[in-house]
């Protein structure tokens, strides 16, 4: 053997083998409150709750909303480090503390770790030192999260739902890569939520290897509605209001809920079953909720109607004098240079509007106000609904409290009229939505006062701010 062919040899002997290490799938980090991240340009995004894919980019780590398209992401700032575990896959989780910072932390097979600093709540602002999580300890979460995951439970959810009261559809969830999502109200606080839990499968298998309608314990459990069936909300019981085997076999929990409008959640549920020293249960199940928007299907079409826009559109003297001439004729609104023909002038229109229920409040607001909501869009609307308010004088009011919007929505003589009445000072009966029926006006309206005025949103994964950060969360280098 020649030197060289030696050379070779030893050199091959003496060399660490390598493996190379290929990120076959993503991360994915499940977020389950509302947070604040910064861009690298520092816009302030807020993610909200779900489960996201990562994968980093020059200036940071871009999340893809689970349930979104590829155009559905967002590219956050995020710090690179280093770190020293061995793993094969990319390994992503989202930590806290009690000041409320939050980090979401990737770690990648090539020894790269992201760090992505942001915070939950109202604020945006960064204050104390940033959250760091020591990445053994991550390890450490991770690998009890997948032990958790290979434990085949007997029980699998099949389907979830949910009805409420004052209406008649019942929103079903949906079954994404690794989570649940529910439409969840977000004003109405209680609701009837259905549950379906299936067997489940064996590898390889042609058929369920538990089938709970086949299991006779269930079957008499089920029968009797004996004790031993629990189904649990994040961790508390909760009362069982039916109990029985769906046509295909399932095992049909339902319950009433309270106190779950969509800010509540995710929420974790699980069925555990048993008889004697027999024990059927399932995996620990996180659904997240997609907003129903209350105002949209139930207000919007009340604050849209004629008798809200046509006052609401008043704005202006030019456009009082056409409205008028338009319904009376020009031969009996003469006024197209009459200035007392105005917003805001009571004196000018009770000659006309006398009627006694009105207290000589008949007037429209200026357009200086800016509650022209004529034409626009569910969102546009109830943001100009719930403030804040600019008054007669273009001065910015804060909005009306909680207080002061029922006794708004419940006195004000205008809305009163336009909601349930129509009358005109001629004895015309205009169109009104809720005729003769105030009553209801307020069991629709009070609700959502109640929950704070949620408006709808198209926001499903990601909300931009209005102010860009500076160097609110950590300097840039």
């Amino acid at each position: 053997m020649s030197f060289l062919s030696c050379l070779t040899l030893l050199h091959a002997c003496s060399t660490p083998q390598t493996t190379n290490i290929v990120e076959q799938v993503l991360a994915t980090v499940e977020i389950d409150e509302a947070a604040h991240f910064p861009t690298p340009s520092g816009e302030d995004i807020t993610v909200m709750p779900g489960a996201y894919q990562i994968k980093t980019e020059q200036y940071g780590i871009r999340l893809f909303a689970e349930e979104g398209t590829e155009s559905e992401s967002m590219l956050i700032e995020a710090k690179p480090t280093n770190h020293t575990e061995s793993i094969i896959q990319p390994i992503a989780l989202m930590s806290s503390d009690k000041k409320g910072h939050r980090v979401v932390t990737l770690l990648r097979p090539n020894g790269e770790r992201w760090d992505a600093w942001g915070t939950q709540g109202a604020e945006s602002s960064l204050t104390g030192q940033p959250l760091h999580i020591p990445s053994a300890q991550i390890m450490q979460r991770f690998n009890t999260i997948n032990l958790d995951k290979a434990i085949i439970p007997q029980f699998s959810l099949a389907s979830v739902s949910v009805k409420y009261d004052d209406t008649k559809k019942s929103h079903k969830g949906e079954k994404l890569k690794t989570t649940w999502r529910l439409p969840v109200n977000d004003t109405l606080d209680s609701g009837s939520f259905t549950f379906t839990w299936r067997g489940y499968w064996e590898k390889s298998a042609f058929q369920p290897s538990f089938i709970p309608s086949k299991v006779v314990d269930l079957q008499n459990l089920v029968k009797k509605k004996q004790c031993c069936i629990t189904l649990t909300v994040d961790g508390k019981e909760a009362p069982l209001t039916r109990l029985s085997f769906s046509k295909h076999g399932t095992l049909l929990t339902r319950v009433q809920l309270d106190n779950v409008r969509v800010k509540t959640w995710p929420k974790t549920v699980k069925v555990v079953v048993t008889k004697g020293k027999k024990t059927w249960e399932s995996a620990s199940i996180k659904i997240y909720a997609k907003a129903i928007s209350y105002y949209e299907s139930v207000l919007h079409p009340i604050f849209s109607h004629d008798r809200c826009t046509t006052c609401h559109a008043l704005g202006t003297h030019d456009k009082i004098v056409d409205m008028h001439q338009y319904r009376i004729g020009i031969e009996k609104f003469p006024y197209e240079f009459d200035e007392e023909a105005r917003p805001q002038n009571p004196t000018f229109c009770e000659t006309c509007h006398k009627a006694p229920y009105l207290k000589n409040a008949w007037f429209s607001p200026l357009s200086v106000q800016e509650i022209d909501w004529k034409g626009l869009d569910a969102i546009r609307v109830c943001r100009k609904v719930t403030g804040p308010f600019i008054n007669k004088d273009g001065e910015v009011e804060p909005p009306f409290d909680r207080k002061r919007l029922t006794q708004h929505f419940h006195e004000n003589p205008r809305i009163i009229w336009a909601i349930s009445d129509g009358l005109t000072p001629s004895g015309k009966d205009l169109n009104v939505p809720l005729s003769k029926k105030l009553s209801l006006w307020f069991r629709k309206v009070d609700p959502w006062v109640e929950a704070g005025t949620p408006c709808p949103t198209n926001t499903k994964f990601f909300q931009r701010q209005r102010h860009t950060l500076t160097e609110k969360f950590f300097p840039r280098q």
